[in-house]
């Protein structure tokens, strides 16, 4: 059985989370741009 999280009630930890996310999506974006310019050089 699988036990779902709990939702930290520390700010400190919502705001780890928060830095978490943020680095996630810019390096989705980065790949993005980066595959991009992969498929125009091919």
């Amino acid at each position: 059985m699988r036990k779902s999280r709990v939702i930290p009630q520390n700010t400190q930890d919502t705001t780890m989370d928060a830095e978490h996310i943020n680095l996630i999506g810019n390096t989705l974006s980065d790949l993005s741009v980066r595959t991009q310019e992969l498929r125009r050089y091919l």
